[in-house]
């Protein structure tokens, strides 16, 4: 991929063109101190910080993807911009949900544990489908929002192979029209705003990317949609954290770099350690802003996967198995790490044991003991055939045979939410819940959180 098909920056794509410039913005106190960075890294990643971010101002606007995921307390929502006449199905809808996770928690993963960072997993979710025409959204889903008004896109007047027609989400829902207003409400509630556009635009050449999202061709987005690491895509979130592009060689550091980067255009194909360090020296910088991030300064670290902070999340390790599930759910997705929007998220994969009453089983095998205290469980309930449970218990392993928990407090049933059960710690191989159905509907669930306490 040739550097100058790549178009970055916080000023990039149509919708930053109102961004303030840094001589707008009372720039913070800036200490350069940072003895925990290795010393291969510390002076570009110093020199990159004065030199290129602290002069242009890419951290000083409070709309950054660190902004974003704190004011979400741990969540990303996207409304996917699909300027294309191409149809999506349902699986490619799936498909890019969990693509646009993986991309964000590339990045987060290289945050999680450092420096008061408070999330060690994003919850993305796509809350909006923004279209020309309706019809391109095949199979939609009860769950599923399209909005249909379009504008007219500048870029096809001097580029007509880019469509005229641009689709737009409600600004009344957006973030980035409304960050800056610490009143501002949005219509039914926070979990309904999208803080980026996924936009994807036919016959676009390379990237752009800021804080109002990522433009990509649209054939780009949906011929990498399954890829673990996606270099256009990954280095124009970068832009949305602040880091800036280094097209030109008086914007590199002196010496160079030590490493190859994702954020040098074609200099590398994923998120490399130099990134990395970059990633979390600017974190260091702007958490010192104690109006920006109040909380974390104030030692107060927020959710970490909705489990407790002496927890860790040790689900997505274990085997899972049930008594039935049915032929067209699988049970893998009790321990996938998706949060589910509600109990009728169909955007992944989900368990049900439909048509089966009565009491009914699903079972984590770990490969090793671990002592654990707590679940969360997102129940599935589809309206139909599928309910919350009327009762159930969990038990674990003992040995010998399976045991109730004891002291067990939660045990809740309540759709659209977690569901956390605390009990007395026990060491343990293998846990099972064990579902009582509603009357003559059948139980599902959607996602099975387990804690582990740290030794």
């Amino acid at each position: 991929m040739a550097a100058s098909l790549l178009v970055g920056g916080a000023n990039a794509g149509a919708a930053a063109s109102d961004l303030e410039s840094a001589s707008d913005i009372e720039p913070m106190s800036i200490s350069l101190a940072a003895a925990n960075i290795p010393a291969k890294f510390k002076p570009s990643v110093e020199w990159v910080w004065k030199n290129r971010m602290v002069k242009e101002g890419s951290t000083n606007r409070k709309n950054l993807i660190f902004d974003q995921i704190y004011a979400g307390k741990g969540t990303l929502n996207y409304v996917v911009r699909w300027q294309s006449p191409k149809n999506l199905t349902l699986q490619q809808r799936k498909e890019m949900a969990s693509m646009l996770s993986r991309q964000i928690n590339n990045w987060n993963k290289q945050l999680k544990g450092y420096d008061g960072w408070p999330y060690n997993n994003i919850t993305v979710k796509i809350v909006g489908w923004a279209v020309a025409n309706p019809a391109q959204i095949i199979n939609k889903q009860s769950n599923e929002i399209v909005y249909t008004d379009t504008i007219i896109d500048d870029l096809s007047k001097s580029n007509p192979s880019i469509p005229a027609k641009l689709p737009v989400a409600p600004d009344a829902l957006s973030r980035f029209e409304h960050f800056n207003d610490p009143n501002y409400s949005y219509p039914g509630g926070l979990d309904k705003r999208f803080d980026m556009y996924l936009w994807a635009t036919e016959n676009f050449g390379g990237g752009a990317g800021g804080d109002w999202g990522q433009r990509m061709n649209d054939d780009y987005i949906l011929s990498t949609v399954n890829a673990d690491e996606i270099q256009i895509t990954e280095h124009e979130i970068g832009h949305g954290f602040g880091l800036t592009d280094f097209y030109e060689e008086h914007e590199r550091p002196p010496g160079g770099f030590p490493t190859n980067t994702i954020m040098w255009a074609g200099n590398s194909p994923k998120i490399t350690e130099w990134d990395t360090w970059m990633l979390r020296y600017t974190w260091s910088q702007i958490k010192k802003d104690t109006s920006r991030f109040p909380s974390v300064n104030n030692g107060d670290e927020g959710p970490i996967d909705t489990l407790p902070d002496e927890s860790a999340n040790i689900a997505p390790a274990a085997t899972a198995s049930t008594s039935y599930t049915s032929p067209w759910e699988n049970i893998s997705a009790l321990n996938d790490g998706f949060d589910p929007a509600n109990s009728n998220d169909r955007s992944h994969t989900v368990y049900g044991n439909w048509p089966e009453t009565g009491t009914q089983w699903v079972q984590y095998d770990f490969d090793q003991e671990h002592t654990v205290s707590q679940t969360n469980v997102y129940w599935f309930k589809d309206g139909g055939g599928i309910d919350v449970p009327k009762s159930y218990k969990i038990k674990y392993w003992n040995g010998r045979g399976w045991s109730d928990v004891k002291q067990a407090k939660g045990l809740g049933t309540a759709a659209d939410q977690y569901n956390t059960t605390t009990f007395a710690p026990v060491k343990t191989t293998k846990l099972r819940i064990e579902m009582v159905s509603k009357g003559s509907a059948s139980t599902g669930i959607l996602e099975w959180k387990v804690a582990a306490n740290k030794l």
